[in-house]
């Protein structure tokens, strides 16, 4: 398990804890005033994760130019 405490590495778990630090730092940004955060939600996890998929070049510039996929069957 790695813990990555750096900001903004693991941002979006700041939200799903309850404190949505993305949107302290840009009204921060804007000068506008912020609460400090007293409270968070526990028992929270973050998982990042990839997914190696092959597939034909023409599925890929279908899914890139025009946001389609299609479910081809498997001869087999």
């Amino acid at each position: 398990m790695e813990i990555n405490p750096r900001f903004p590495a693991w941002i979006y778990l700041t939200a799903g804890a309850g404190q949505n630090q993305p949107a302290a730092l840009v009204r921060m940004a804007l000068g506008e005033k912020v609460e400090p955060y007293t409270a968070y939600d526990s028992g929270k996890l973050f998982i990042r994760y990839a997914w190696d998929l092959i597939t034909d070049v023409s599925e890929f510039q279908r899914f890139s130019a025009f946001g389609e996929l299609t479910q081809q069957s498997n001869p087999s």
